[in-house]
């Protein structure tokens, strides 16, 4: 293959020196980077350098580099600069391609579009022309009907005088038809006084009455009311009247026979038009009349033309006319006269547009249309059409005539296949153009194609070879080439070693035992590995992260690691910092390797106190995106200076690695040092010291046990704030913004000032949440009702009649939305809805107003409101994503909306409700609002006035909703509520799922307790029957699943990390130890602690967890929660009591010197409980726990 090709490539490549480099080490180099880095090339690059390896002798690679112009790729800014010179290669090449059937596809395409235009130019200025002419024989016609008009009357004018005649009449009509007008009737309407009645009346009985076809000539008729029918017309002997417009003379007989001495004046649809003509002395055309439609002619309508003369001399001070002709002109014969000779090509279509011309939502009235036929050749009258249809086709003309005061639209199309361009040869000709510019092209491109080729794998083998660079130092990967070479050439000590299958076949002979007994070990040559005698490594962890992760979804545990390893990998790249590996949550990192340098515990000294500092910054800034607690992460740093082997453990996944005492030490560091803190060693701070830092160095006031070194004395690394040592030509602005990293939290002037920043930090990941699901639920409604108008007035959550007492208004059914496809469908990405400002503001302080009212207690505060607020959407979002339905949505077994109706059905319809969500997280935030750090049961001992107001039931959440929904009822809170709920009914169902909800945190409660067991076992036991119906079964467990999730929630931290669950422990007992030392509980709360939490893991939490299991709405959250609780619970059993004794040493420690604490009693001896509960209760006996819920064993 290159033997061939080779002259043409070399002459395609550039000639300089940089980048043809024929020696023999740079062109083996490249040559083997498939061995050297076999697991990280491409399969083209690998069969590229294997083919190339076979079409020249292996000892001669030499040659080969000569012809494809090989170039080193061991240095990064060589591979750049070969990149370089190849993508100018390859654009070159491209560009010429393209070039050329560029030029042939607008040469071809200029042809086309200047010989289609040229014919599609001709035929619409032919189709123009004809269309044109069309609309001007109908408005010739329609004068040549108004000159007849005016000649009728001028003839009628004197008509008593002159003693004109119906005979006349007739004459004169006959006269005006011969030339071709097609009158369905000309009539003589003269204006008859009531006195001149009687005259013309019997001249008519003489004149009428001698018409064939009249049968009895009644005089003067006309529409007259109906004696019979309210409101109804019929014709009839005209009443008495002072004036009257009848038909005196008409033409021709048979279509006027009945029509003698009708009263023209007595429709009221004649009458304006009448009017109108003797107004204005002008003739008044009228609209189409259905009563004339001819019915022998598809689509044949007639129009009435009254014309009222022209005034003599001696009328000009006449105001109004006196008389008038008219002429009933059938629509179908203009179009027929008109068209004549035009309708070989054309539809022609006539519509009446003059109220349409006033009034957009008028649409123009058909009056008729005419064409011929293909096949009869004849002309035929078309059927009536939609005006707006018509303008579809691909010629289009319409022209607006002003006739007799009316606006008439002549619109014409072309017939199919009239006026289309014959564009047959001239698409051939373009494609002949073009198909000869591709074959130009693609013989150029056939004679570049190998040096294309050769470009192409060359620079991917560079790009690839740089993935390898990033994994290896500079000297390893040296080595790494070097050994690679050996191995191509197969020369080991004069044996080959290229067959590593045979170390696992069946023929373990004593040449592969030689093999493996050697020192060069399994692979056939000494392993890749150096000694670094000067290097400090660097072990830092993440402090509470594995606690921090048990309460986060894998994403958001993903999204902390990228951005605070991200941010250390680029403080490692300008501090000149190898990093080696992360694992888990801890990072390691090295100095003075590969490059040796004599500073290097100075180099890592700063790169560790830059890690911290932006470790805390990522943290605070990500507690607004990732929730609570995330501001409370840490790092713990451990810094270890001496010597260090490293090398690559070749063989699967190869990676390179660090092994020594150093590295154990600098891991001991870090695993005994303290939060924040960066502790070293002493050979490290030494190192410092010698380097003129001894300031940095702090000693560790206590000794440290280290494992295997016994106990030593350390030393902390502690660097003055804004020091240049601290930030050495380091740019943290640079690093922040590498990290993007959410804006900050800005401080803003409250109604209500917070607490700390802490609080603004939980109020604006709260505000963010909240957002979130204000955006779900307006794209939802939008969806659901686009078609309807928005309510504008504000939506009362208690506008509706409300029982005495919140706890009254828990219902056994909430009723959520069902399933609409449609809305679906046409819903928009909820991202893409953008709320107003007003409203943000509004939810921003409300949020704030909530936490204000938060007291402060160490448990129910609202940090801990916001754990379970943080807890509800973790759970929500397992319930969006079960595992059974991801994996349907993986294999493309569902659609979109397929998908939607599964998980619809799946979650009992809370996932297709957002209101639902919204209410589900709102709960979570309001219900401990005003908590007084006592249980229920205390309140009612004591007869505080919330005890006796709710009397003795549910006093603390009834108290939170009532509190949580006068604040929200505010008039501040307007424009909010109108986002959050659109009408009663919303407002109605919002308002009973938070209800429901916080009433569940009440645990303590029997009767609810008892309520609740009722509501699970009806709606999941298998024996329950259905005799509801579907869908109040499927509103049934909706219900009582939310309140289980928002009772999950409360309690979660028993269901999350050892860590989490002892945090939450602690400040609980503090909270009840407290009320205990304000003489608020009667009994030491630690006396019967340790049992308590045993019972409230055994009857509570544990079947809780299997509850939550049971329903399978949760997904692996339900897995997830039992195997925590389970292990908690044995955790507490072990360490428990004495876990005790540390809550009251730190509570000592926190709110000052308290009394002895009395021994805590056995498991046995002990009978009180407590429990992690909202609402627990200390000194109650062992049987007021709530009671374990039916669950499987």
């Amino acid at each position: 293959m290159l033997d061939k090709a080779s002259p043409f490539l070399v002459d395609s490549l550039p000639d300089t020196e940089d980048v043809l480099v024929p020696s023999t080490r740079t062109t083996r180099r490249s040559s083997i980077i498939e061995e050297a880095s076999h697991e990280f090339l491409s399969n083209d690059v690998k069969q590229y350098l294997q083919e190339a390896a076979a079409a020249h002798n292996n000892d001669d690679l030499s040659t080969v580099a000569e012809m494809v112009g090989a170039k080193k790729l061991t240095d990064e800014q060589d591979i750049q600069k070969h990149s370089r010179v190849l993508d100018k290669n390859d654009r070159k090449t491209r560009c010429v391609s393209l070039l050329l059937i560029l030029i042939g596809a607008i040469v071809s395409v200029s042809f086309l579009y200047v010989g289609i235009t040229k014919d599609r130019q001709l035929e619409a200025e032919s189709f123009e022309d004809l269309a044109n002419h069309t609309a001007q024989e109908v408005s010739d016609v329609m004068a040549e009907f108004e000159s007849s008009a005016l000649w009728i009357h001028e003839s009628c004018r004197n008509w008593r005088a002159d003693n004109f005649t119906r005979r006349d009449f007739a004459i004169l009509y006959n006269y005006l038809v011969v030339g071709g007008l097609d009158m369905y009737a000309a009539e003589w309407i003269p204006n008859i006084t009531h006195d001149q009645r009687p005259r013309i009346e019997a001249e008519g009985q003489t004149g009428w009455g001698s018409v064939e076809g009249v049968e009895d000539y009644q005089g003067f008729t006309g529409y007259e009311p109906d004696p019979n029918n309210t409101g109804e017309l019929i014709v009839a002997p005209r009443s008495e009247q002072p004036f009257y417009f009848p038909i005196h003379f008409g033409e021709p007989a048979e279509n006027v026979a009945n029509a003698g001495h009708f009263d023209l004046f007595s429709p009221p649809y004649e009458r304006p038009y009448i009017l109108k003509a003797l107004e204005t002395w002008e003739p008044v055309l009228t609209a189409k009349f259905e009563v004339m439609k001819r019915e022998d002619l598809v689509g044949g309508y007639t129009v009435e033309l009254y014309h009222p003369g022209t005034p003599l001399p001696d009328e000009f001070d006449v105001t109004t006319a006196h008389d008038l002709s008219n002429v009933v002109i059938n629509i179908n014969s203009v179009l027929y006269r008109a068209a004549t000779h035009q309708t070989d090509r054309l539809e022609v279509y006539l519509y009446d547009t003059t109220f349409a011309a006033v009034d957009d939502d008028v649409q123009p009235d058909f009056l008729g249309g005419i064409a011929r036929d293909v096949e009869t050749a004849e002309l035929v009258m078309l059927n009536e059409t939609e005006y707006e249809g018509l303008s579809e086709t691909y010629l289009y003309f319409e022209r607006t005539l002003a006739i007799a005061g009316r606006q008439w639209k002549v619109v014409a199309i072309p017939k199919h296949g009239n006026f289309k361009p014959n564009i047959t040869s001239t698409i051939l000709s373009g494609g002949l153009i073009f198909v000869g510019a591709v074959f130009l092209s693609m013989w150029i491109i056939n004679n570049m194609q190998r040096a294309n080729e050769m470009n192409r794998v060359i620079t991917k083998a560079a790009a690839e070879a740089a993935i390898v660079a990033s994994l290896f130092p500079a000297n390893v990967r040296e080595r790494m080439i070097q050994d690679a070479l050996a191995k191509q050439k197969g020369v080991y000590n004069g044996e080959d070693f290229g067959d590593d299958e045979a170390l696992v076949g069946s023929g373990y002979d004593g040449a592969i035992e030689t093999r493996l007994l050697s020192s060069e070990g399994i692979f056939g040559s000494k392993p890749i590995a150096d000694l670094h005698p000067y290097t400090t490594i660097m072990f830092l962890d993440l402090v509470g992260f594995t606690a921090w992760s048990s309460s986060r979804d894998p994403s958001q545990v993903f999204q902390l690691l990228e951005t605070v390893y991200h941010s250390f990998d680029t403080i490692a790249k300008r501090r000149q910092v190898y990093k080696v590996e992360t694992v888990g949550d801890c990072y390691v990192a090295i100095a003075g390797l590969p490059t040796p340098r004599k500073d290097h515990a100075v180099v890592m000294a700063r790169f560790a106190n830059n890690c911290r500092d932006q470790m805390q910054k990522i943290c605070n800034a990500l507690e607004t995106v990732l929730g609570p607690d995330t501001g409370d992460l840490a790092c713990r740093v451990g810094l270890h200076s001496g010597q260090v082997v490293g090398g690559v453990l070749r063989g699967e996944k190869s990676r390179f690695q660090l092994f020594g005492d150093t590295v154990n030490m600098a891991s001991r560091m870090e695993s005994t040092g303290a939060r924040n803190r960066i502790q070293m060693s002493r050979e490290t701070a030494e190192l410092l010291q010698d380097a003129g830092k001894g300031n940095w160095v702090v000693p560790r006031d206590d000794p440290v046990a280290v494992k295997g070194k016994g106990t030593l004395s350390t030393f902390w690394l502690q660097m003055k704030v804004g020091s240049r040592a601290s930030s050495n030509s380091l740019s943290e602005l640079d690093i922040e913004e590498s990290c993007r990293l959410p804006a900050p939290v800005v401080k803003k002037e409250r109604v209500v000032p917070l607490a700390d920043e802490k609080t603004e930090r939980l109020v604006a990941w709260n505000v963010e949440v909240l957002c979130s699901l204000l955006r779900k639920i307006v794209a939802r409604r939008a969806a659901r009702s686009s078609a309807s108008k928005r309510r504008s007035e504000s939506p009362n959550p208690k506008t509706q009649k409300q029982p005495e007492m919140v706890l009254d208004e828990v219902k056994d059914i909430i009723k959520l939305p069902s399933f609409n496809e449609t809305a679906v469908r046409r819903q928009v990405d909820p991202n893409t809805i953008v709320l107003s400002a007003q409203v943000t503001r509004e939810l921003e302080s409300l949020v704030s107003n909530i936490a204000s009212m938060y007291r402060d207690n160490p448990f129910h505060s609202f940090e801990h409101a916001s754990h379970v607020t943080m807890s509800v959407l973790k759970m929500m979002t397992r319930i969006v994503d079960p595992k059974e339905i991801a994996a349907k949505k993986r294999q493309g077994e569902l659609n979109n909306n397929q998908l939607e109706a599964e998980l619809h059905d799946h979650t009992f319809g809370i996932t297709s409700d957002p209101l639902t969500q919204f209410a589900c997280v709102f709960s979570a935030l309001i219900h401990d609002l005003d908590h007084h750090g006592v249980s229920n049961m205390t309140l009612v001992q004591e007869a505080s006035p919330l005890a006796i107001k709710y009397k003795n039931k549910s006093v603390a959440e009834q108290n939170s909703v009532d509190l949580a929904f006068d604040l929200l009822m505010r008039p501040e809170y307007t424009n909010l509520r109108v986002v959050v709920c659109s009408g009663e009914e919303e407002s109605s169902r919002f308002r009973s799922l938070v209800v429901n909800s916080v009433m569940a945190t009440d645990v303590m409660d029997k009767e609810l307790g008892l309520a609740r067991k009722a509501r699970w076992a009806k709606a999941f036991d298998e024996d329950a029957s259905n005799e509801e119906g579907d869908e109040v079964a499927v509103n049934r467990k909706a219900t009582i699943v939310i309140e289980h999730l928002i009772q999950a929630s409360d309690i979660s931290h028993t269901m999350q990390h050892w860590h989490v669950y002892v945090k939450w422990n602690e400040k609980l007992f503090h909270e009840l130890y407290r009320a205990y030392k304000n003489g608020r509980l009667q009994q030491d709360p630690s006396m019967g602690w340790y049992n308590g939490e045993l019972g409230f893991f055994d009857y509570y939490i544990i079947p809780l967890a299997k509850k939550l299991f049971t329903c399978g709405v949760f997904g692996v959250s339900s897995d997830e929660f039992l195997n925590y609780a389970l292990e908690n619970r044995e955790e507490w059993a072990r360490k428990g009591a004495s876990m005790v004794a540390q809550y009251v040493k730190s509570y000592e420690e926190q709110y000052g010197k308290v009394d002895p604490m009395p021994q805590p009693l056995k498991p046995e001896e002990s009978s009180v409980t407590a429990s992690s509960d909202d609402n627990s209760s200390v000194g109650l006996p062992i049987d007021s726990v709530p009671e374990p819920p039916q669950t499987e064993p």
